[in-house]
Formats: C-alpha cells, sequence, structure tokens
C-alpha cells in the first residue's frame, strides 16, 4: 500500500485500531509459568504463552522493574473484531518510575510523556531490552522532548509520528538499531514485530488482574499466584 492511499485511509484505520498496529494471526493470550530460571524466547513468546515463573509477575511489578528506557508492548488478552490486528497493538517506553514517552491514536494523539495509568486497561505488558544503557537517557529524552505534541498518523508523513516509529526515533537518537522493525508486506512498523528484532530481549511478563478488557467488556484476566517480590 502506497502512502497517499494510506494517508486517505488513515482516519478509517486509526479509528479500528485503537493503537496502532495491522493483520496479524488470531490469537487468545493466556500468560502461564514454566520453570523458573529460563530464558524467554521472544519469536515463539506470544504462540507458547509459557513464562518462566520467576519472569511472570503483576502489571505493576512488570513496569515497576522495567528499567527506565526500556521498551514495553502492551497486550489485549485477544483479537476482537473491532481490533482486526492481533492483541499486541500497541508499544510504549518507560520514561520513570510512574511514566512513559509515547504516542497513542485516541486519548493520546500526540507524542509526549504520560501517566502509566494510560496503560491500566491493557491485559499484559511485556517489556523488552533494545539495548538502551542508563547513560543514553539524557540524549534519549531530550530527543523525545524535541517530539513532544507531534501528531500521530499511520500515513508516512514526515514528521508525524505513530508508536513504533515513534519509539524507533528514540533508538536512533541514541545509535541504536530501530526497536520494532519495518514490515514490508504490511508497509508499517508492526508493533507486536519487535520480539522479532535482533538481540532483543525479554525481561518481565506482567499480567493485569483488574483490566477491564474494555474493548469486549472482558474482565478474564489471570492472576499470578504467588508473585516475585
Amino acid at each position: 500500500m502506497n502512502a497517499r492511499r494510506l494517508f486517505f485511509l488513515t482516519p478509517l484505520l486509526s479509528a479500528l485500531l485503537g493503537a496502532c498496529s495491522l493483520i496479524t494471526p488470531d490469537l487468545t493470550l493466556n500468560f502461564q509459568p514454566g520453570p523458573a530460571g529460563g530464558e524467554i524466547d521472544p519469536t515463539t513468546l506470544l504462540h507458547r504463552q509459557i513464562v518462566p515463573a520467576d519472569r511472570l509477575v503483576t502489571w505493576q511489578q512488570a513496569f515497576d522493574r522495567a528499567p527506565v528506557g526500556s521498551v514495553i508492548l502492551t497486550c489485549w488478552k485477544d483479537t476482537d473484531v473491532t481490533n482486526f490486528w492481533g492483541p499486541c497493538s500497541h508499544v510504549t517506553r518507560k520514561y520513570s518510575a510512574e511514566q512513559v514517552a509515547e504516542t497513542y491514536s485516541f486519548s493520546r494523539p500526540l507524542a509526549g510523556v504520560y501517566p502509566v495509568g494510560v496503560e491500566a486497561h491493557y491485559y499484559a505488558l511485556i517489556v523488552l531490552d533494545t539495548g538502551v544503557k542508563p547513560e543514553m537517557l539524557d540524549a534519549m529524552w531530550k530527543a523525545a522532548h524535541r517530539l513532544d505534541g507531534k501528531f500521530y498518523t499511520l500515513a508516512n508523513i514526515p514528521d508525524q509520528y505513530y508508536c513504533s516509529t515513534y519509539q524507533n526515533a528514540l533508538q536512533q537518537a541514541v545509535g541504536l538499531p530501530d526497536a520494532v522493525p519495518y514490515n514490508s508486506w504490511l508497509n508499517i512498523n508492526l508493533p507486536s514485530d519487535a520480539l522479532k528484532m535482533p538481540g532483543v530481549k525479554v525481561l518481565w511478563v506482567g499480567i493485569n488482574p483488574d483490566s477491564p478488557q474494555a474493548y469486549r467488556g472482558d474482565t478474564s484476566a489471570q492472576t499470578v499466584s504467588d508473585p516475585v517480590h
């Protein structure tokens, strides 16, 4: 799909997405604990859904333990008729102990720093190490604030962003590879493809036991028994 066509489709796409991704296999997420102490294979995580017990924690624990600057993939429990793009339809970044840096289509269509509570309606957070080091943060946040107020778009318009391209811009500002690869088949950087980037590491998977699953009224999000403290 070329940029001109995508430009005219953007309002419709934004209304349908509720976030910022495109077509992926229909999945229902139900992360379960496996043997503790192992590593998480990012490329099979969404299909196997088995997480080492010491890495499967609550939503709040995952965010609290996420290093500042880490990328966070946010996921619904499943794919609904109002979300054609798979459950993991948004990507954000930890800015501070209580904030995220991102851009989003509906409630926050401008790039900026927002309270972490804006992610509280999701079923799961997947915390990713994309190579950001503490010494890179000053430069990263300077780049983020240069983008404050930039508009959300899926239309590949210069100086406008959707969640994946915004996070890629922050990675590029500190000399790192993109957080989300370009999907040439879909002509977009698909958020869930962050799990396919070479070298990415899954640090934590956090389940939100209080998620309202607002897009379909589902309150059956999993809880984690005996979470790690």
